[in-house]
Protein backbone atom coordinates (compact mmCIF):
# COMPACT_ATOMS: atom_id res chain seq x y z
CA UNK A 1 0.00 0.00 0.00
CA UNK A 2 1.44 3.10 -0.98
CA UNK A 3 0.94 6.23 1.39
CA UNK A 4 0.43 9.61 -0.73
CA UNK A 5 2.56 12.36 0.20
CA UNK A 6 0.85 15.48 1.35
CA UNK A 7 3.68 17.60 -0.68
CA UNK A 8 3.64 15.17 -3.16
CA UNK A 9 4.12 17.41 -6.59
CA UNK A 10 2.45 14.99 -8.88
CA UNK A 11 -0.61 14.89 -7.12
CA UNK A 12 -2.44 18.46 -7.04
CA UNK A 13 -4.17 20.14 -4.11
CA UNK A 14 -7.64 22.29 -3.74
CA UNK A 15 -11.15 22.92 -4.37
CA UNK A 16 -12.79 22.49 -7.89
CA UNK A 17 -14.71 25.18 -9.25
CA UNK A 18 -17.94 23.26 -8.78
CA UNK A 19 -16.97 22.77 -4.61
CA UNK A 20 -16.19 26.47 -4.00
CA UNK A 21 -19.75 27.10 -5.62
CA UNK A 22 -21.65 25.11 -3.32
CA UNK A 23 -19.91 26.06 -0.45
CA UNK A 24 -20.83 29.68 -1.25
CA UNK A 25 -24.60 28.74 -2.11
CA UNK A 26 -24.51 27.16 1.22
CA UNK A 27 -23.07 30.15 3.08
CA UNK A 28 -25.38 32.40 1.30
CA UNK A 29 -28.70 30.88 2.33
CA UNK A 30 -27.30 30.63 5.91
CA UNK A 31 -26.39 34.37 6.01
CA UNK A 32 -29.81 35.10 4.80
CA UNK A 33 -31.42 33.29 7.31
CA UNK A 34 -29.30 34.42 10.19
CA UNK A 35 -28.50 38.09 9.56
CA UNK A 36 -32.54 39.41 10.10
CA UNK A 37 -32.75 37.39 13.35
CA UNK A 38 -29.63 38.68 14.29
CA UNK A 39 -30.93 42.77 13.70
CA UNK A 40 -34.11 41.68 15.12
CA UNK A 41 -31.72 40.23 18.25
CA UNK A 42 -30.12 43.57 18.39
CA UNK A 43 -33.26 45.30 18.02
CA UNK A 44 -34.97 43.60 20.91
CA UNK A 45 -32.42 44.63 23.33
CA UNK A 46 -32.02 48.51 22.86
CA UNK A 47 -35.63 48.47 23.57
CA UNK A 48 -34.95 46.39 27.02
CA UNK A 49 -31.58 48.18 27.44
CA UNK A 50 -33.70 51.51 27.83
CA UNK A 51 -36.55 49.75 29.69
CA UNK A 52 -33.79 48.37 32.37
CA UNK A 53 -31.54 52.27 32.23
CA UNK A 54 -35.53 54.06 32.73
CA UNK A 55 -36.62 51.85 35.71
CA UNK A 56 -33.06 52.02 37.81
CA UNK A 57 -33.18 55.84 37.28
CA UNK A 58 -36.97 55.72 38.51
CA UNK A 59 -35.85 53.43 41.43
CA UNK A 60 -32.72 55.71 42.33
CA UNK A 61 -35.10 58.65 42.11
CA UNK A 62 -37.04 56.95 45.04
CA UNK A 63 -34.80 55.82 46.80
CA UNK A 64 -33.22 59.63 46.76
CA UNK A 65 -35.82 61.41 47.58
CA UNK A 66 -36.78 59.17 50.72
CA UNK A 67 -33.32 58.85 51.55
CA UNK A 68 -32.48 62.81 51.79
CA UNK A 69 -36.31 63.74 52.37
CA UNK A 70 -36.25 66.15 49.69
CA UNK A 71 -38.45 66.19 46.28
CA UNK A 72 -36.05 64.54 43.49
CA UNK A 73 -36.83 65.24 39.40
CA UNK A 74 -36.85 62.98 36.57
CA UNK A 75 -37.04 64.60 33.92
CA UNK A 76 -36.11 65.00 29.70
CA UNK A 77 -33.11 67.19 28.54
CA UNK A 78 -30.83 67.21 25.90
CA UNK A 79 -28.55 69.70 27.54
CA UNK A 80 -27.52 67.64 30.60
CA UNK A 81 -28.17 70.77 32.63
CA UNK A 82 -31.69 71.71 32.25
CA UNK A 83 -35.20 69.92 31.65
CA UNK A 84 -37.10 70.24 28.31
CA UNK A 85 -40.41 71.40 27.99
CA UNK A 86 -40.52 69.17 24.43
CA UNK A 87 -42.71 66.69 25.11
CA UNK A 88 -41.53 63.95 23.04
CA UNK A 89 -37.65 64.43 23.53
CA UNK A 90 -36.91 61.32 26.08
CA UNK A 91 -34.74 60.01 23.46
CA UNK A 92 -32.73 62.52 23.32
CA UNK A 93 -31.45 62.26 26.87
CA UNK A 94 -32.51 63.09 30.69
CA UNK A 95 -31.81 64.05 34.33
CA UNK A 96 -32.26 63.10 37.39
CA UNK A 97 -31.75 65.75 40.25
CA UNK A 98 -32.91 66.31 43.65
CA UNK A 99 -34.89 69.04 43.54
CA UNK A 100 -34.58 70.57 47.06
CA UNK A 101 -36.80 74.46 46.59
CA UNK A 102 -39.15 72.49 44.40
CA UNK A 103 -39.58 74.69 41.71
CA UNK A 104 -38.46 71.59 39.39
CA UNK A 105 -35.69 73.61 38.22
CA UNK A 106 -31.70 72.64 38.48
CA UNK A 107 -30.41 75.15 40.38
CA UNK A 108 -26.52 75.73 40.81
CA UNK A 109 -27.12 74.75 45.03
CA UNK A 110 -28.61 71.51 43.96
CA UNK A 111 -27.33 68.30 43.03
CA UNK A 112 -26.73 66.57 39.74
CA UNK A 113 -27.51 62.75 40.78
CA UNK A 114 -27.69 61.15 37.23
CA UNK A 115 -27.71 62.33 33.36
CA UNK A 116 -28.19 60.38 30.36
CA UNK A 117 -27.04 61.54 27.16
CA UNK A 118 -29.32 60.57 23.66
CA UNK A 119 -30.00 57.37 22.69
CA UNK A 120 -30.18 55.10 19.59
CA UNK A 121 -31.84 57.67 17.08
CA UNK A 122 -33.82 54.35 16.08
CA UNK A 123 -35.84 54.38 19.63
CA UNK A 124 -38.43 56.26 20.71
CA UNK A 125 -40.10 56.20 23.54
CA UNK A 126 -42.41 58.89 25.47
CA UNK A 127 -44.03 59.31 29.04
CA UNK A 128 -47.81 59.31 28.66
CA UNK A 129 -49.58 61.03 30.96
CA UNK A 130 -52.39 64.00 30.82
CA UNK A 131 -50.96 67.68 32.13
CA UNK A 132 -46.72 67.36 31.73
CA UNK A 133 -45.19 64.50 29.91
CA UNK A 134 -41.72 65.97 30.25
CA UNK A 135 -41.01 65.38 34.48
CA UNK A 136 -41.62 63.33 36.81
CA UNK A 137 -41.16 64.38 40.76
CA UNK A 138 -40.47 62.04 43.61
CA UNK A 139 -41.96 63.38 47.12
CA UNK A 140 -39.69 62.39 50.09
CA UNK A 141 -42.50 59.89 51.55
CA UNK A 142 -41.26 57.86 47.92
CA UNK A 143 -45.05 59.14 46.24
CA UNK A 144 -45.04 60.01 42.86
CA UNK A 145 -46.70 63.17 40.92
CA UNK A 146 -47.77 62.11 38.29
CA UNK A 147 -49.03 58.90 37.48
CA UNK A 148 -48.44 57.31 33.83
CA UNK A 149 -46.28 55.30 31.68
CA UNK A 150 -43.32 55.19 29.62
CA UNK A 151 -43.87 53.31 26.25
CA UNK A 152 -40.99 52.23 24.58
CA UNK A 153 -40.59 50.98 20.60
CA UNK A 154 -37.70 50.76 17.77
CA UNK A 155 -38.50 52.12 14.90
CA UNK A 156 -36.67 49.56 13.17
CA UNK A 157 -39.09 46.30 14.47
CA UNK A 158 -42.33 47.12 16.83
CA UNK A 159 -43.06 43.50 17.49
CA UNK A 160 -40.93 44.53 20.50
CA UNK A 161 -42.62 47.44 22.42
CA UNK A 162 -42.69 47.84 25.78
CA UNK A 163 -43.68 50.51 28.49
CA UNK A 164 -43.00 51.28 32.11
CA UNK A 165 -46.49 51.67 33.90
CA UNK A 166 -45.90 54.24 36.59
CA UNK A 167 -48.21 54.18 39.69
CA UNK A 168 -48.75 56.83 42.29
CA UNK A 169 -47.67 54.86 45.38
CA UNK A 170 -43.95 54.86 43.50
CA UNK A 171 -44.53 51.12 42.30
CA UNK A 172 -43.51 50.40 38.73
CA UNK A 173 -44.46 47.38 36.63
CA UNK A 174 -43.05 46.70 33.02
CA UNK A 175 -45.42 45.43 30.52
CA UNK A 176 -45.44 44.75 26.92
CA UNK A 177 -47.30 47.08 24.54
CA UNK A 178 -48.41 46.61 21.47
CA UNK A 179 -47.24 49.78 19.55
CA UNK A 180 -50.54 49.73 17.56
CA UNK A 181 -52.57 51.09 20.27
CA UNK A 182 -52.10 54.44 22.74
CA UNK A 183 -49.47 54.44 25.83
CA UNK A 184 -51.78 54.72 28.20
CA UNK A 185 -51.35 53.26 32.03
CA UNK A 186 -52.93 50.36 32.89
Amino acid sequence: MQWLSFFDSKRQHGFTLVELLVVLAISAIILSIAVPSFINIISNSRVETAVNEVVVAINLAKSEAVKTGQTTVFCQSSTGTECSSDRTAWADGWILFSDTDGDKVLDDNERLIRIRESFNPELQFNLNEGKNSSLIRFLPNGRLKPNGSFCFRNSVDATNSRKVVLFRTGRIRTDTWNSDEACKAS
